[in-house]
């Protein structure tokens, strides 16, 4: 009788725990796909710009910088205090997250986009 229409944004969305020791974090992404890209370019440029060099500030700034581009801003302040501001963990895990997941749901849902 009626079609339906439907309209869909196709946000990434998804759920990961990172678990040291004893003690769990349970992070939510929930981003537009197009802004995570530009958002991940402008956090690879950062990180980039890291050297031996670089200070503390530097590093934590990049660092703080990726994990709110994937996580949101109060969720990267979760992250960085779960792992006492040490920004090389926070680098580490959020790029194996996007290495081993997040990158492959941004490409799934860049194609429904098409």
């Amino acid at each position: 009788m009626f079609k339906r229409y439907s309209i869909t944004l196709n946000r990434v969305h998804d759920r990961v725990r990172i678990t040291e020791g004893g003690d769990n974090l349970d992070l939510y992404v929930d981003a537009d796909p197009m802004r995570l890209v530009a958002g991940l370019s402008q956090a690879q440029k950062q990180l980039q710009t890291i050297n031996a060099e670089s200070t503390d500030e530097d590093e934590t700034k990049a660092a703080e910088y990726f994990a709110q581009v994937i996580f949101g801003k109060e969720q990267a302040e979760k992250i960085m205090a779960f792992y006492h501001n040490d920004a090389g963990c926070v680098i580490s895990v959020c790029g194996r997250y996007f290495e081993e997941r997040l990158a492959k749901r941004i490409t799934a849902a860049q194609k429904k986009q098409k």
